[in-house]
């Protein structure tokens, strides 16, 4: 065999990887999850005072509350 190059065989630009790479999670849905998780503690720990302030009513603010993490 010699160590000329083929003409009709496609050239590889780089080698092959033997192995997958591990997929690193993205931390965004988590974060954003997160945030919507703390919150939600935050506005369930307000008082009516300061609901009112906000313009949020307290059945608003315990229906948000009451709200799942994963739900926007």
């Amino acid at each position: 065999m010699s160590n000329r190059l083929l003409l009709g065989a496609p050239a590889r630009l780089r080698p092959r990887q033997s192995f997958l790479l591990p997929r690193l999670p993205s931390w965004a849905p988590i974060r954003s999850a997160w945030r919507r998780y703390r919150s939600r503690q935050r506005i369930s720990a307000l008082d009516g005072y300061l609901l009112k302030d906000i313009g949020v009513s307290f059945a608003e603010a315990e229906a948000e509350a009451n709200k799942p993490f994963w739900r926007e």
